[in-house]
Parts: C-alpha cells; sequence; structure tokens
C-alpha cells in the first residue's frame, strides 16, 4: 500500500452529524468481462475501531451488481473487486453507478449518479478520488519513501511544495469546492493540507531511522514554523476529519509532548499526551484524538493512568456511546498485561521440582526469559545471559529461566546457573497453555519484566541479545513507583 492513498479507512464525522444523518446509500453497476463473481466494500463503523465492516454481492450473469450501505455519515470506503481495490467516499443517501473492466478497475473506472442529476456530486468526487489514486498513489516520485526520504531539507521542502502544488490543481481541474457536497470538498482539501503537514512533521525522525548512515539532521530555525498556524493546529475543526488529519494531530501530540522533555519510556508519557489533547482540541477532534492517546494508553501505557483518563473521558469528552463501549471493551482486553498490573500467576518448578511462586521475588526486578531449549531462536539467547546477570551482580534483580521443555535448566551455561541472580526454572506441561495464553506468548523465546512489587513493568523488554537491555533495565529500578507517583490531575493543564 503506498503512502499516498486513503487507505487508512476511518468513518470520519462532525459529531452533530452522527445524531442527523439518516437512511444508507446505494451502490451499483455493471463490469465488463467479469473474472471474479463478487465485489465487496469495506469500512469502519467507528472511527476508533480497527475492525472493518464488509458488504458482498454476487454479480448476475451479465456482471450487473447492487449493494445497500448502511451509513449514518459521510463516510471513506474501500471497493474491491478481486486484487483490484479502489477508495469510495459516500454520504447518506448517495445512489451512485459504477462501470469499470475487470483487470482495469482504476483505468476504466467510471460513475454517474442514479437519478443523472441529484447525486453528481458524489459522482464527482468518486470521480476525483479515482483520479488522484490513479495520478499520486501509482508513482513513487511522488512517496516519501523509498528514496525522496534520503533528501536533505531543502529538496525535501521543495518536493513537498510540488506534490501539493500538483495536489491543488488536480482539485481545481475538478472543479473545486463547487463540484462537490461540503462534506467531501472539506475532506478533499484536509487531506492535502495534512498530507504535506504529516509528512513534515515526521520527516526529521523517518529519515533517521532510513539513512542510518548519517544520523539525525540539524534542521534550520524555520523547520516547525508551520506548526504555528492555527489553520494546522487546532486547524477547522468544524469540518468532518479526514484519515490524514488524525494521524497528524495525534503525531502532533507526540512531538509537542517530546519537546516539552518526556520520553516514550516516562512514566508520564501518555497522561501528558492526554493533556495536551485536552488542551488543544476542542471541536469535533476532540474526542477522536482524545480517544486515539487512550487506545495508545492501552496498550502502552500504565493501567491506572488509563482508567483514569478513561474515567475522565466518559464525563467531559462528548463521545458517543458506542465509542465509549469500544474503548471500555479494548481496555478490559488488554489490562491482563498491562503496565502496572499485577503479573498475571506463574507457576514453576525448580530442576529438584520444587515449587516457585513469584511472589518470593517481591523486592526484585524479575527479568523473565520464556524459553525451549530445542529451539534455534531460544538457543542464541543463552550466551547473552552470562554477560547481563554480570552487568547487575549485587543489584535486585533476578533473571528467570521459564523453560517450555523439561531438559530447559539443563542447557543453560554452567557460569550463569551458577550466579546468585539466575533462577532456573521449568514450566509444569499442564500449565503451558495457559501461561502461553496468560502472558500472550506466541514464539520463544518471549520476555516479560516485572516490577519490584509484583506488577508488569514491561509486557515486551528488549531480549538478551539486545545491547539496548542494558540501559532499559538500569532505568527500571524504581520506575514502578515512579509511575504510580503520576496523576492524571496532576499534569499540567
Amino acid at each position: 500500500m503506498q503512502n499516498m492513498r486513503w487507505i487508512v479507512l476511518f468513518t470520519f464525522c462532525v459529531l452533530g452529524q452522527l445524531a442527523q444523518a439518516q437512511g444508507g446509500a446505494t451502490l451499483s453497476g455493471k463490469v465488463t468481462r467479469p473474472k471474479a463473481d463478487s465485489i465487496r466494500v469495506s469500512w469502519h463503523p467507528q472511527p476508533l475501531d480497527p475492525r472493518e465492516q464488509t458488504i458482498g454481492a454476487r454479480l448476475s450473469s451479465k456482471g450487473e451488481f447492487r449493494l445497500d450501505i448502511p451509513l449514518t455519515a459521510p463516510t471513506l470506503l474501500e471497493l474491491s473487486y478481486g486484487e483490484e481495490e479502489v477508495p469510495l467516499f459516500l454520504e447518506p443517501g448517495n445512489a451512485l453507478q459504477l462501470r469499470f473492466k475487470s483487470g482495469e478497475l482504476l483505468t476504466s473506472l467510471k460513475y454517474s449518479s442514479a437519478d443523472g442529476s441529484t447525486h453528481r456530486p458524489a459522482a464527482a468526487a468518486n470521480g476525483y478520488l479515482a483520479e488522484v489514486e490513479n495520478e499520486f498513489a501509482s508513482n513513487e516520485g511522488y512517496q516519501v519513501l523509498p528514496e525522496n526520504i534520503e533528501l536533505y531539507e531543502k529538496p525535501f521542502l521543495s518536493f513537498l511544495d510540488y506534490r501539493r502544488d500538483k495536489q491543488e490543481k488536480l482539485f481545481k481541474k475538478a472543479g473545486g469546492p463547487a463540484a462537490f457536497s461540503p462534506a467531501f470538498a472539506a475532506f478533499a482539501q484536509a487531506e492535502i493540507r495534512y498530507l504535506y503537514a504529516n509528512d513534515r512533521l515526521t520527516y526529521p525522525d523517518l529519515r533517521e531511522q532510513v539513512v542510518g548512515t548519517e544520523g539525525r539532521l540539524k534542521l534550520s530555525p524555520e523547520f516547525y514554523s508551520f506548526l504555528g498556524d492555527p489553520a494546522v493546529v487546532p486547524g477547522d475543526e468544524a469540518a468532518p476529519t479526514s484519515p490524514q488529519v488524525q494521524e497528524f494531530m495525534l503525531n502532533y501530540v507526540h512531538y509537542q509532548v517530546r519537546t516539552e522533555g518526556k520520553s516514550l519510556t516516562s512514566p508520564a508519557y501518555y497522561p501528558a499526551c492526554y493533556q495536551l489533547a485536552d488542551r488543544t482540541f476542542k471541536g469535533a477532534l476532540r474526542p477522536l484524538i482524545l480517544g486515539r492517546v487512550l487506545l495508545e494508553t492501552f496498550r502502552f501505557g500504565h493501567i491506572e493512568h488509563a482508567r483514569a483518563m478513561l474515567k475522565d473521558y466518559a464525563t467531559t469528552a462528548g463521545a458517543p456511546a458506542p465509542w465509549l463501549e469500544l474503548l471500555r471493551r479494548d481496555l478490559d482486553e488488554h489490562k491482563e498485561l498491562a503496565i502496572g498490573a499485577p503479573a498475571p500467576p506463574l507457576p514453576l518448578h525448580t530442576p529438584e521440582g520444587d515449587t516457585v511462586r513469584l511472589a518470593v521475588y517481591t523486592g526484585r526486578l524479575v527479568y523473565v526469559m520464556f524459553w525451549d531449549s530445542r529451539l534455534p531462536m531460544s538457543q542464541r539467547e543463552l550466551p547473552y545471559l552470562k554477560e547481563v546477570v554480570k552487568e547487575f551482580a549485587g543489584k535486585p534483580i533476578v533473571f528467570v529461566s521459564a523453560g517450555f521443555d523439561d531438559a530447559a535448566s539443563k542447557k543453560l551455561p554452567a557460569a550463569a546457573v551458577a550466579a546468585p541472580s539466575v533462577a532456573p526454572a521449568v514450566v509444569p506441561p499442564k500449565a503451558r497453555p495457559a501461561v502461553r495464553e496468560s502472558y500472550d506468548i506466541e514464539t520463544l523465546p518471549s520476555f516479560v519484566l516485572i516490577a519490584e512489587d509484583g506488577t508488569v513493568l514491561d509486557p515486551n523488554p528488549k531480549r538478551l541479545s539486545s545491547h539496548a537491555l542494558l540501559d532499559d533495565l538500569r532505568a527500571a529500578f524504581g520506575k514502578a513507583a515512579a509511575y504510580r507517583a503520576v496523576s492524571v490531575k496532576n499534569v499540567k493543564r
């Protein structure tokens, strides 16, 4: 998938439209020389829900089809036929007809309104989307990756300016705002504006990751000046919000919080993101961006922060009830291994057959390696155990080797086994399925870091062979207490 494509499919809407919009949309048409026997459309019924809703229809013997799509707001969808796909923009009440040749969906696609007049703006909008898809998405010259990211600051900004100019000319050529419905005109213009803004904002980090031989570029003082434009932040919040708007605004929140001196590993990071979004957005974007910060917090933040933020969201964000239900369900799905949650039960046996419980290690960090001595990937980690153990000799940390085969403890390096901070153990066979499920173990080896108080500190710490693990472990001592000291209310508004 290309960066230029509108493939991050979100239902986007002004909150007022949720209550006002009624009815659905109809899509009908004909496929010339069909090769596949069905056609489908997919979309996200909620902007915070990653799950798609799909409706399909079989083609008649003449290649004809009809799809009735239940929509309550202007929505970005994806039309798929065989291996081909194209974006769609539909509003409640739209009735569109389309024709295309099998194998040439994008280049041969033609739209028309079902009644010949009322839905002309919808036909124009989707014709414009197809043209944008054909001209920009398929052309690597307009993409940041793989090559344009290597440009230095001035030529990169020239590239962004050139691309934006071409997009704006195409929009004007298609008739400009007067040719489309107000919702689509706002969407199309926002996509152009915020694709530029998002690519500019993420350029320094992305370039540093991709062009690893040069390090981070030293940028000119005016590089981030565009963020001071109120048309960019907070932008036109009265307009329907596009995927590009949401992606940019979330990236903007992260950028601002990092600029304030908080790193991703800071205990206060996600509460700070939430409060910044709360201060910045006052319109329809507010519940969207706050909701997306919550989703990230459920996965990467502290469980108590997540609960406090969700409580605040429920009472102040003005989000529809289905959004709240989704967020509550998502928190519930991630709470078992969330930072700050009690570590799930981990039954272990010593090599001698004695039972060991995690509680015996209270007061120390516990780095657990789940492994199987019969697997090559597990074997490759073992030589690094001695080095890591030596680095933390005398520190309040224990390295638990939780083997998933009965011979695991016998395969540990002798020097590591002799260290007092290493605890060789085996997960009993009957307990292995439950341990896999509770610790979300898909492949071995797998790792988890448990805090001094028995709560999860990092559900996915770096592996033994990673040089960065040493720094992470040094920073982990006392971190559970630092998390507990952070309150959503204490983050400066």
